[in-house]
């Protein structure tokens, strides 16, 4: 307590002193007799009150400590991801799986985990695998359903859910299965935020057999052989003897005895020689083997997309150069591409004096087949022998009129395909522009030619780029885009022309100085066929490898093996196409379906009424929900989820005017994911380097119950002082009315007033 105006004390006991003796002086000058003991009474009431009301006039205040400490939150993350539905802990003396142990921690009524820590904390409780999801302490129990584990964006993302507020530290509860992202720990020593782990499951590596990886093409041939190397691992199973299996449809193709070795790896070859096209669905299968942690990893499925087994491409090039040769060497080393390469140049023999070309009169093939060509084919039915058609930098007078006219045809009405690799003679004032083969560029070159800009430029995806079976050239887009970015630069580019109504931009230049771009791949269909344009040059750096990881890099082969194999694949009179980002998922996965549609003249219909089918292996079809994709006409997007293990078969029909567009039907394959399962034992190092390096604590679930005590308080408690004014107060004028009614009281009695 303390005085708003505090006088000297000498000042307080002089007034104090006054009071008293006025009263003392008055009552001992009565006349009364009053006993000695009723007038020390009297006066002592007298001087209680003065005492009252000159506390008072000092105006005390009375100054109270509050406890104001922010309640601390306490985040409890515990793993479903469907590695912990593994059964190698004991709960009650009986083995039980993970997530049934940490079950009984958090929801059994006779544990006292959760309440503990709730005495000490706001506990937030949440579940995760790939990501993390707040749930309710009623829950009552959690399920192992989650494909993949990612520790680190889980608890990044449960932890900003409380930025700006106290939080103590987060209790991790897992098997440290972290298969989703490569960096954990360096990004949670950032939050610095502790964590306290609790290691769920068995450190020591259990008996396992498992195929951990199945390679193989992706597409092969047919009438090829075709090698799938299978990698078997297995722990604690060495002297064992059992069968590897390759089946498709349940119905075994081959299988390969193998007795496991001490060694923890051993590979094994299956040859598969495809008859037929299409897209087939493998399974390679290992028995169970007696006390095994999990059947889940015996077995592995992959697509395997069979295509004809060679391919007929005919490459005309104005003059040799280095985009002939790298190109030449590209597809002679091929083997399932037959190859004719033909330097043709219209130059005069005085022009060409000296050259190799002179001894040849301006005509040089160069072939894989046995028969030599003895001259381009000038009719159609000459180049039918071919699927596909590569131009190069060609003058207009270097084909003549009747060759112009047949690669029309055997573009716009054979439904083939035909690749235009652009430069200064075939896109400028002397190129194609008034021939035949402009109505199959998809684009417009101008009056005077297209520019030419001689610089170093990189090219980017378009969205459209991003999935097409051209230009994707990895498995992932994030991995896409990376290739993309580091790429050789070309060196020359061509420009100042305008894009055909139904063309399509796969990559492009985009310039930083005035924010502009400039279409550099372009694709359109052209009658029943197919025709694409690289408005540049300098491809041919991208044999050298892409920067970063040149030493492994199949970039420019594969590029041109993709460009040939899908510009070549015929698409008859379909009017609609429908494809997926991927052809084979894991269960969970969103699988992304894009469909296309064109009109009579195969321009893009962008009012199409399309519907879209999907039926699931337990042949349950069902609808998807449709939306145009704004920066591509014609195309439509659409996804769902795929929940079942096995095909996917995808159904695409639409009308216009009550005008059917056909159908079109696509497949896809869905595996369980089995990351969660290559490294089935408890990760005990990470989540003991987690928890040291985040000043939090590891704890094996068995001793789980020390753990609260464990947890480290944020801050100390933070206290609030408030003043009170007592003066100010009834109780004050009570006491003073108190004691003068009281004194006032007693002296009437006595006959005193």
């Amino acid at each position: 307590m303390r005085f708003t105006y505090l006088w000297p004390w000498w000042a307080v006991a002089l007034g104090l002193a006054i009071m008293a003796s006025i009263t003392v002086y008055g009552y001992l000058r009565l006349n009364r007799p009053l006993s000695r003991r009723f007038k020390v009474l009297l006066i002592g009431l007298r001087i209680f009150a003065a005492l009252v009301l000159l506390i008072c006039l000092l105006e005390p205040v009375l100054i109270e400590r509050k406890d104001i400490t922010p309640p601390t939150n306490l985040l409890v993350l515990a793993d479903t991801s469907q590695s912990m539905q593994l059964q190698d802990v004991e709960s009650v003396g009986q083995s039980s799986t993970r997530l049934d142990l940490v079950n009984r921690i958090l929801f059994h009524p006779a544990s006292r985990f959760l309440p503990t820590l709730t005495d000490r904390f706001d506990v937030h409780l949440y579940r995760f695998d790939k990501q993390s999801h707040q749930i309710p302490r009623e829950i009552g129990s959690l399920d192992a359903v989650g494909g993949l584990t990612d520790i680190a964006t889980s608890i990044h993302d449960a932890s900003n859910e409380w930025r700006g507020q106290l939080l103590a530290g987060i209790v991790l509860l897992t098997d440290g299965a972290h298969n989703a992202s490569t960096s954990v720990v360096g990004r949670l020593t950032e939050a610095e935020i502790p964590i306290y782990a609790v290691g769920v499951g068995a450190p020591i590596p259990p008996r396992d057999l498992k195929l951990s990886r199945v390679e193989v093409s992706p597409i092969v041939y047919t009438e090829h052989n075709v090698p799938i190397r299978v990698t078997v691992d297995h722990t604690g199973y060495s002297g064992s003897q059992t069968r590897v299996s390759l089946m498709i449809d349940n119905q075994v193709v081959d299988n390969v005895p193998i007795t496991l070795t001490d060694e923890p790896t051993q590979m094994i070859e299956f040859s598969l020689n495809p008859q037929e096209e299409g897209t087939f669905q493998y399974v390679v299968s290992v028995p169970t083997l007696e006390g095994e942690l999990t059947a889940e990893n015996n077995t592995r499925a992959f697509p395997l997309k069979v295509v004809k087994t060679k391919l007929h491409l005919l490459y005309i090039e104005g003059q040799p150069g280095w985009e002939y040769a790298f190109l030449k060497r590209i597809v002679e080393r091929d083997p399932n591409i037959d190859s004719t390469c033909v330097v043709l140049s219209s130059k005069t023999p005085n022009q060409l004096r000296g050259t190799l070309l002179a001894r040849y009169n301006g005509y040089y093939p160069q072939t894989t087949q046995t028969t030599q060509m003895s001259r381009v084919p000038e009719t159609l039915e000459e180049l039918l022998f071919y699927d596909i058609l590569i131009i190069g930098d060609l003058r207009s007078d270097t084909l003549t009129p009747q060759q112009h006219t047949a690669i029309v045809d055997f573009v716009e009405r054979e439904g083939k395909a035909v690749i235009f690799l652009g430069g200064q003679h075939s896109l400028g004032r002397d190129g194609f522009r008034k021939t035949e083969l402009a109505s199959l560029l998809p684009v417009v070159i101008p009056p005077n030619g297209c520019y030419v800009q001689d610089e170093d430029f990189s090219l980017k995806l378009t969205q459209q780029g991003m999935y097409h079976p051209i230009t994707r050239l990895a498995e992932t887009q994030a991995k896409v885009e990376a290739l993309w970015r580091d790429l050789p630069p070309l060196s020359r580019r061509l420009g100042g022309f305008q894009l055909k109504s139904g063309a399509t931009t796969l990559a492009e230049f985009q310039s930083e100085k005035n924010q502009t771009t400039l279409p550099i791949m372009i694709f359109q269909r052209s009658g029943l066929g197919k025709s694409l344009l690289i408005a540049a040059e300098g491809l041919w750096n991208w044999g050298f490898g892409v920067w970063n990881f040149k030493d492994e890099d199949d970039t420019y082969p594969r590029f041109w093996g993709q460009t040939i194999r899908w510009m070549s694949t015929r698409t008859d009179t379909k009017r609609i196409n429908v494809t997926t980002d991927l052809i084979a998922y894991s269960v969970g996965d969103e699988v992304q379906i894009i469909a296309y549609t064109y009109n009579e003249s195969y321009q893009p219909m962008v009012a199409a009424d399309l519907k879209i089918e999907v039926t699931p292996p337990d042949e349950k079809h069902f609808q998807v929900r449709i939306g145009a994709y704004s920066q591509e006409p014609g195309a439509y997007r659409a996804q769902f989820r795929a929940n079942q293990k096995g095909a996917y078969r995808i159904r695409a029909t639409g009308v216009d005017r009550s005008a059917t567009l056909g159908e079109d039907l696509t497949e896809v394959f869905v595996a369980s994911p089995l990351a969660e399962f290559d490294h089935p034992q408890l990760n005990e190092d990470l989540l003991k380097q987690l928890a040291s390096k985040t000043s939090g604590h590891y704890t094996s679930i068995a001793d789980v119950e020390s753990l609260p005590e464990k947890i480290k308080p944020v801050q100390e408690s933070v206290f609030a002082v408030q003043e009170r004014d007592l003066w100010d107060n009834p109780i004050v004028l009570i006491l003073a009315v108190g004691f003068l009614g009281t004194e006032w009281f007693l002296r009437t009695r006595r006959g005193l007033v």
